[in-house]
């Protein structure tokens, strides 16, 4: 399922409502909801940051390939800007001596099985693996 939402935070809810979507008609069980959410979060969080010149909506697609999800966030008519290429978090350092900004992308990363980024003809493609988990596995 793809479907497009305003280049604003405010749109996140509607987001949220759309992955329930995605989970009901691809019988993905609710236990993945809350990694699912803070994926899409943190890169259309990010798409909304850093791409400010665009107006264009942000698309997202979801779909199921067996025990996985593809997770696809495309934005359109923007720079490039490379998440994957964000610096590694060094989470066993003290707080105090660590510089703000990159939990976000960390996260995702350890969320899923992959992470790539793509750009072409000024659109910026990221695409997501998500091995999805079942209930009291």
């Amino acid at each position: 399922m793809e479907r497009s939402f305003p280049r604003d935070i405010g749109a996140l809810a509607s987001i949220f409502e759309f992955v329930r979507e995605v989970f009901a008609a691809e019988s993905v069980d609710a236990v993945n909801a809350f990694e699912v959410d803070l994926v899409i979060e943190e890169l259309f969080t990010n798409m909304v940051k850093y791409s400010s010149e665009s107006s264009n909506d942000i698309a997202i697609r979801i779909d199921r390939k067996n025990d996985r999800l593809i997770i696809c966030l495309t934005d359109s008519d923007v720079d490039p800007f490379d998440p994957t290429r964000a610096r590694e978090v060094d989470t066993d350092r003290p707080l105090r001596d660590r510089k703000p900004g990159g939990l976000g992308i960390h996260l995702v990363r350890r969320m899923t099985e992959s992470f790539d980024y793509e750009y072409r003809d000024r659109t910026s493609i990221i695409t997501l693996v998500k091995k999805l988990e079942t209930e009291g596995a």
